[in-house]
């Protein structure tokens, strides 16, 4: 095995309009590998139906565009899609020519997507907090679209009985999996350097079921020395106790499955380690970051700078010794759940001309034993005054294209396809849609309400120095004094997973060390987009029909150009305007178009000019007239649905300095 095509498979949640099984609109997961479109979970063939979504699941394109995309080119050039001179024209010449011009009509399709700049795209945000100091239960808050508002709770070191999450080392989560249509139950796992905390949680509540500073839950006779790193599969937990240079592994599949015998257990399997240097197989220095997956786990051996590599029964597999840790800083590591490659995120400061950025480096390793290593430098840059580190990576559950990675202060949105590419970020201090009030020091008291909305932000690079007025509790100029938020602006986040929710949702948990959010994304639907509708029915890539007796003569020749044509002017007629970023409220948003299109200039020949005429003899160059104009439609789409960026960053109230974005 090689490194992965990272365009020959996909899964993603659809909802009836794209596969029929056994005569029914199909609904749920579908995944694609070499051409073949199965249910995820049977592997039951699907049946394809004619329209822009489906066939764009066929291909090699995604929907990964991203506001930086200026310079569109389609995939197959107008020489590809005419025929030459000298060109014998049949049936398997004609089929391949239309064949490209549809080809050319899927890219343009996927091209008037943008996954979306807000984040997260859900209208119900839930998170758990402590309400007072003297608290001795979470509280579980909520804040959505029909009530913003932010509730200023204590953060956990503030409280005198739950102070411990406020200074977590590490945490891993997993959803049980049986009941996410229910009341989406999950289970949290979280270490302190000397404790592990295991809980359980849902919509409602959020419980502490052990605080433990030993290896076994009862008759502890052992305790852990220091904690360095926790990663968990929906049956096992890892736990590196570095000071006793051992991992550790526990069988939670009691706190993922409900089971009656086992539920809300920590049960002690086996361990390996002990103190040893880089070629020990099982033996470490310092173990700190783990990643599991239901087959493999990795350990960072910090003090040996090495990744070693163990099966789920903890039998050596390999080393990793390819990465320059004395350079850079080891930052997360995870297993892709669709492809099985390990991703390891490390980031360094480089100072060029007497500036320095602390710049982000991807590497991903694949194949047998992991032999195969791609390097990408990340157009992510970390902020270095909020001393800002990586401390999570984690997958989509419902699109295999997406992949996340979090420091604690931003998570950080990426393609698998682009991981260089910059979607997106949020940070905690802009979670919430909020209201909060203003109140002057005039005799007459005023009040007025401003909404702050959540976005993702930074689509584009260049707008990565906008400074924008997100200081709450700040008098700033000559604006009124604000009414402090308690922990909005500096949450440090502690851990992020996603996982695959109900539907097309992905169920997001992330801790911070002022509260824990959980939350579910609709991935699928979370896109910009400059068309009217999502999706339309078309002829499409199956929609050829002759076959190899056919006399192919003028009618049947213009059958096939209408279909054809059909599916571009599908696409024309449906197109509302062009990508815009604007400003509200000080925060950029990527609006769904505006309408800077002349719609008159896209098809300036008659239909008639379309089509072989009776009296044309010159079959391939009357072809040549039809394919040329269908190209240059495609292209002007093309062309016209480019982003119109704001260059002028909108003037905001900022403060001196020290907002650091």
């Amino acid at each position: 095995m090689e490194i992965p095509n990272y365009y020959s498979y996909k899964k993603i949640y659809t909802s009836g309009d794209m596969f029929t099984l056994t005569g029914s609109d199909f609904y749920g997961f579908v995944e694609t590998s070499e051409g073949v479109a199965k249910e995820q979970s049977t592997g039951k063939l699907l049946v394809p139906k004619n329209n822009y979504r489906t066939d764009l699941f066929y291909t090699d394109y995604f929907k990964d565009r991203v506001v930086s995309d200026l310079d569109l080119a389609l995939p197959n050039t107008k020489d590809e899609c005419l025929f030459n001179l000298n060109d014998n024209f049949n049936y398997d010449l004609f089929k391949y020519k239309l064949e490209k011009i549809r080809d050319n009509n899927t890219f343009v399709y996927s091209k008037l997507f943008i996954p979306s700049n807000k984040l997260p795209f859900a209208s119900t945000l839930r998170y758990a907090s402590v309400a007072t100091v003297d608290a001795q239960e979470f509280t579980i808050n909520i804040s959505d679209n029909n009530n913003p508002n932010y509730i200023s709770n204590k953060k956990f070191a503030q409280n005198y009985y739950l102070s411990a999450f406020g200074n977590i080392v590490a945490a891993t989560a997993q959803t049980n999996v049986k009941s996410l249509s229910t009341n989406n139950p999950f289970a949290l796992f979280a270490a302190t350097t000397t404790n592990l905390i295991c809980l359980t949680g849902d919509n409602d509540k959020l419980t502490i079921i052990e605080d433990s500073t030993g290896y076994e839950s009862k008759e502890n006779d052992l305790s852990f020395k220091e904690i360095g790193g926790l990663a968990s599969t929906k049956d096992f937990l890892y736990l590196s106790d570095t000071g006793n240079n051992v991992v550790l592994k526990y069988d939670i599949a009691g706190y993922s499955n409900n089971d009656s015998s086992l539920r809300n257990r920590r049960n002690y399997i086996e361990l390996i380690g002990g103190f040893g240097g880089e070629t020990r197989q099982t033996k470490f220095v310092r173990p700190t970051k783990l990643a599991a997956s239901s087959t493999e786990l990795a350990v960072f051996d910090s003090g040996n700078k090495v990744i070693k590599l163990f099966d789920n029964e903890l039998n050596f597999i390999t080393r990793i010794t390819s990465i320059n840790f004395n350079k850079e800083t080891f930052g997360a590591m995870n297993f892709d759940p669709d492809f099985g490659s390990l991703y390891v995120v490390t980031f360094r400061d480089i100072t060029t001309d007497n500036i320095t950025v602390r710049t982000t480096f991807l590497y991903r390793f694949s194949g047998d034993a992991y032999r195969f290593k791609e390097e990408f430098t990340m157009n992510d840059t970390l902020a270095i005054e909020g001393n800002e580190e990586i401390n999570s990576l984690s997958f989509s559950g419902t699109d295999s294209n997406y992949w996340y990675f979090g420091t604690n202060k931003t998570i950080y949105k990426k393609f698998k396809t682009r991981p260089v590419e910059i979607i997106g970020k949020f940070r905690t201090q802009r979670l919430y849609l909020l209201n909060y009030a203003d109140t002057t020091e005039t005799v007459v008291t005023t009040e007025t309400t401003t909404t702050i909305n959540n976005r993702w932000n930074f689509n584009d690079i260049s707008f990565s120095s906008a400074k924008f007025n997100w200081n709450l509790g700040t008098t700033v100029g000559g604006l009124q004094e604000t009414t402090e938020v308690n922990g909005l602006l500096d949450d440090d986040i502690t851990s992020f997973s996603i996982f695959p929710g109900a539907s097309s949702f992905d169920r997001a948990i992330m801790l911070t060390s002022g509260r824990l959010f959980f939350f579910d994304e609709p991935t699928s639907s979370a896109y910009q987009r400059v068309l009217k509708d999502s999706n339309y029915n078309n002829y499409g890539s199956a929609a050829f029909s002759l076959n190899t007796d056919s006399f192919i003569q003028q009618s049947t020749v213009n059958t096939e150009l209408y279909k054809v044509l059909n599916d571009t002017i599908n696409i024309k007629n449906n197109i509302v305007g062009r990508f815009t970023g604007k400003f509200k409220n000080n925060i950029l948003e990527l609006d769904d178009y505006n309408y800077e299109i002349d719609f008159k200039q896209l098809l300036t020949q008659g239909i008639e000019n379309l089509y072989v005429h009776g009296n044309e003899e010159n079959l391939t160059g009357v072809l040549n007239r039809c394919f040329s104009i269908i190209y240059d439609l495609q292209e002007k789409l093309i062309n016209k649905v480019q982003v119109n960026v704001e260059a002028n960053v909108q003037p905001s109230f900022t403060l001196v300095d020290s907002i650091k974005i």
